[in-house]
């Protein structure tokens, strides 16, 4: 292992992005799959939708907290400016635009299914402005409210918690590692006080004020992480269909341990030299992020998929839990190749202008 845990952490971190987003996908297909099935497919549905897939959107709101704060152990205002600009670039920019994006190719895919419908039409039925951060118009954070473009609900909570951070940044000075563990134990003993994004967001905040590095805490601990999150995903399974607390309060044990697990897999992997950190793959994860739910997921890869394979037998749907993610990633690994070779000023505003941490 690497002596200069700064460098291997930023190469670390990079290594991570593509896997969360593959898991994202994977996670939002597993959703349509999961309440149908039986026999094997629902155990990989209970280890992938239920368990590993799930470390992706804490561990994205957890290393966002932390990088956020790089800079920021002692409070300046202008730093935290410098910041606030930089994220409306990287965040708020691709955020409209996405959801933009996929309004307009909603309205050509009603038009094409079930008859002309105004752009204008469209746009009400989606909630008008309010496609921009819920399309049912419940409470955003810490509910089940999306934006047009659903998978980005993440990006609108985490543009709220860069707003929250001087108040996060006194929290955290004031009460130190008590107030992440209070909200630890209000986040489990009351559903949706605390939402998980904001939980991790301050997890990651507290670690880099508290001059911790990821890599560096974890790596010695692996072993008893990954023991943690095996027990923990196995007590997930037995408590599945018996206890929604105890399931939730065993989820939780089992993304910070995962998580932790994670980080120290992808370290692992960066020093193997595994493709996990080929720069290509590392920033194309915003854009898979943002495409794979516009009509690629379930109105290109699924039909696909289920064409080629009897999804009706148990062989059948296995493969198809694997393989129509899969081709959903590389449908947008593909569009994204494309748009950079032929218009790349345009990938890289969609993008946010994300480039690798590593050269």
């Amino acid at each position: 292992m690497q002596t200069d845990w700064t460098d291997l952490q930023s190469k670390t971190i990079d290594a991570l992005r593509f896997p969360m987003a593959v898991a994202v996908v994977m996670l939002h297909y597993g959703k349509t799959v999961v309440l149908d099935a039986t026999g094997p497919l629902r155990v990989l549905c209970i280890l992938f939708q239920e368990g590993i897939c799930r470390l992706a959107v804490p561990c994205f709101f957890l290393l966002s907290g932390f990088l956020f704060f790089n800079g920021l152990r002692t409070w300046s205002w202008p730093e935290w400016g410098r910041k606030l600009r930089n994220r409306v670039r990287t965040l708020l920019v691709p955020y409209l635009l996405w959801n933009v994006i996929a309004l307009i190719a909603l309205w050509i895919y009603y038009n094409v299914q079930a008859g002309p419908v105004s752009l204008y039409q469209q746009f009400l039925n989606a909630g008008g402005v309010r496609m921009f951060w819920s399309v049912s118009g419940a409470l955003p954070v810490g509910s089940q409210a999306f934006p047009v473009d659903g998978p980005l609900w993440f990006i609108r909570d985490l543009m709220l918690f860069v707003l929250l951070t001087p108040a996060i940044y006194l929290f955290l000075r004031w009460t130190k590692v008590y107030g992440v563990l209070g909200l630890c134990v209000l986040f489990l003993a009351v559903r949706r006080v605390v939402p998980e994004g904001l939980l991790f967001f301050v997890i990651g905040a507290y670690l880099q004020l508290a001059g911790k590095n990821l890599l560096q805490t974890a790596w010695p601990r692996r072993y008893a992480l990954l023991a943690v999150a095996v027990l923990s995903m196995a007590a997930i399974f037995l408590l599945f269909d018996v206890s929604d607390y105890w399931t939730r309060f065993s989820k939780f044990f089992f993304l910070v341990s995962g998580i932790g697990s994670a980080i120290c897999l992808a370290a692992w992997g960066w020093e193997k030299r595994t493709r996990l950190s080929v720069p290509f793959l590392a920033g194309s994860s915003f854009f898979i992020f943002a495409a794979h739910e516009v009509l690629i997921l379930q109105n290109a890869a699924c039909p696909l998929v289920e064409t080629l394979l009897p999804t009706d037998t148990v062989w059948g749907s296995i493969l198809a839990f694997f393989l129509t993610p899969a081709l959903a990633v590389a449908i947008c690994l593909g569009l994204l190749y494309l748009l950079q070779k032929l218009l790349p000023r345009t990938a890289a505003v969609l993008t946010g202008g994300r480039k690798t941490a590593y050269r």
